[in-house]
């Protein structure tokens, strides 16, 4: 750019006589005359008279040239930085320019309009160029131009009606634009190959998954079948032979061979019974009325014969009458002795249990009490376990239930090597999920508890809301579907947080085994109160088990109000 362009030529310093031809030549020109006083008139042309320059009155006359100008120039000396300040960009200029305002020009006494034009166009390029990044080239390129639609009127009387330019790195910074590139292009790859590898992860863990849940669906199938079959040898026989129809012959042979032994074993035992009896008459321990009463037959040392009675009763007792077994929910379970029975005898409640479910919101509304729920999980825990005798009569399970119940711990006795649960709070609470889990787990639970031996006491469940539940219309079906169950469990329902005193009153049993929480309390206070109510109310349940008396009795702990007497 050391090129010039002139503007301003003096018209008085012609030869008259060359006058002629410096008009045809500058026929697109200004004239600009300067009067002595300083005063400047655009368009005088009249040559001055002979007074006119005796007088000092001629002035001066210059001609401003008014053509449209065009220039292309490449900006190299004055490198344009981007946003980092470490890179350049090069530009190329097409500029188009013409004189506006003839007057201004002399006024300012421009010599030279490319150095007024180059540095307007330059300075808004580095001020444009500044704020991209070396990438972004064609960014700072469209708003350079945006800026010259419109003609550009300078203050020295210019006016540029065009500029194009074009933008792009330097060689440098191509070279760093292309291992950007590179790198983002690696990085885009190996993000999408870590995708795929991913994707193929999740999908082997999803079918993983679906072979898992086959199985566990087909043992848990298995196990409904077979909890409700016999496990005498008719029983086991006839499983075998309804899958291996083909082992028949050997089956009839191993149950001859059972019975055989069974009846062996009866008449060993006959025979040892016969030797102790007539030892005991030899040595005159029994007397002759003794045993007329004891048998109600007149021949002494005469005992019953009974075979083995494959498929039929079982022989009648000897001696005083077998405690009868208790009824519960259409199942036999053994009872422990009768009352007055020797010192030193077991437990009334000896052999008994008592399922008991923890149900406890763990819907997103319940986030504020979960740590309160973990404490006091730990808490029963650590009790039970201090108290193996009471922790035998109970069986404990622990569910959370949010749009869903969730398993935390199936039915378990508790002891040290138990593993507490944890409870996580999210999603809608929904309080028919809690009763739709009880009666899927109560048949299964109570029936294996039934076939394990002993007596098997009503269930206890304790269900703890802290909001109001989102299924109105649907947990009431739920509930009364629970209670009209041949296993229906009493339930001890706790209302915390924003639970309603009316709803709470419709999960509970019974009026005096519904409890709310005044909203006020702190939620930590809440849950502490709830964990003393869980607590004291299950070891109570555990001491009646053992002694065969298990009353349920809640008292409700200060701070906790029945729901019955909240408004």
């Amino acid at each position: 750019m050391a090129a010039t362009l002139p503007l301003i030529t003096s018209v008085d310093s012609m030869p008259s006589d060359q006058h002629k031809d410096w008009w045809d030549r500058h026929r697109n020109v200004a004239i600009v005359h300067i009067a002595s006083d300083g005063k400047l008139t655009v368009g005088t042309s009249a040559t001055p008279n002979f007074w006119a320059k005796v007088l000092g009155r001629s002035g001066t006359r210059l001609a401003v040239d008014l053509g449209d100008h065009r220039r292309q120039a490449a900006v190299r000396s004055t490198p344009l930085p981007c946003s980092d300040q470490a890179h350049r960009f090069e530009a190329t200029l097409d500029v188009g320019f013409r004189v506006e305002d003839p007057e201004q020009v002399v006024r300012r006494s421009v010599p030279d309009a490319l150095p007024i034009v180059y540095g307007h166009v330059i300075h808004l390029l580095r001020t444009t160029a500044r704020r991209y990044a070396i990438d972004e080239a064609d960014r700072a390129e469209e708003e350079v131009n945006r800026a010259f639609q419109q003609p550009v009127r300078l203050p020295e009387g210019l006016t540029i009606y065009l500029c194009r330019v074009h933008i792009e790195p330097d060689d440098d910074a191509r070279q760093y634009i292309k291992a950007l590139t590179r790198a983002r292009r690696d990085g885009t790859l190996g993000q999408r190959q870590h995708e795929k590898r991913v994707a193929e992860v999740t999908s082997d863990e999803a079918v993983e998954n679906l072979r898992l849940t086959g199985e566990l669906d087909r043992e848990k199938r298995r196990g409904a079948a077979l909890a409700g079959m016999s496990w005498d040898i008719e029983g086991l026989i006839r499983q075998h032979l309804v899958k291996h129809p083909e082992d028949t012959e050997r089956a009839l042979q191993l149950r001859l061979e059972w019975e055989s032994t069974q009846a062996m074993r009866w008449e060993l035992g006959t025979q040892r019974s016969d030797e102790m009896f007539k030892f005991m008459v030899e040595k005159d321990f029994f007397r002759a009325p003794d045993l007329m009463s004891s048998y109600g037959g007149p021949a002494v040392g005469a005992l019953p014969m009974y075979g083995p009675q494959v498929g039929g009763p079982p022989p009648p007792a000897v001696g005083p009458a077998a405690t009868a077994p208790v009824m519960w929910g259409g199942a036999a379970a053994v009872a422990g002795p009768a009352p007055g029975a020797p010192a030193g005898a077991a437990p009334a409640g000896a052999g008994a249990t008592m399922p008991v479910y923890v149900v406890l919101d763990a819907s997103q509304s319940a986030a504020p009490f979960t740590a309160g729920f973990n404490d006091a999980l730990r808490s029963l825990h650590t009790a039970l376990t201090q108290s193996p005798d009471v922790a035998a009569g109970l069986r404990l399970s622990v569910i959370g239930f949010a749009e869903r119940p969730d398993m935390r711990m199936p039915l378990t006795r508790v002891d040290w090597g138990t593993d507490v649960p944890h409870l996580s709070a999210g999603g809608g609470l929904h309080l028919a999920a809690a009763f739709d889990g009880l009666l899927d787990l109560l048949p299964g639970d109570v029936d294996r508890l039934k076939h394990g031996g002993g007596r098997v006491h009503r269930p206890v469940v304790f269900l703890v809301t802290t909001a109001p539940p989102q299924d109105n219309v649907k947990w009431p079906d739920a509930r009364q579907s629970l209670a009209a169950h041949r296993y229906a469990p009493t339930i001890v329902a706790c209302g915390l947080g924003t639970a309603e005193s009316r709803g709470v009153l419709r999960i509970a049993s019974s009026p005096e085994l519904a409890f709310v929480a005044d909203p006020a309390v702190p939620a930590a206070d809440q849950t502490a109160l709830f964990s003393a109510l869980l607590q004291n109310t299950l070891l109570h349940l555990g001491r009646g088990v053992l002694a065969g008396r298990p009353d349920l009795i809640a008292e409700c702990p200060k701070g906790l109000l029945p729901a019955a007497t909240v408004g």
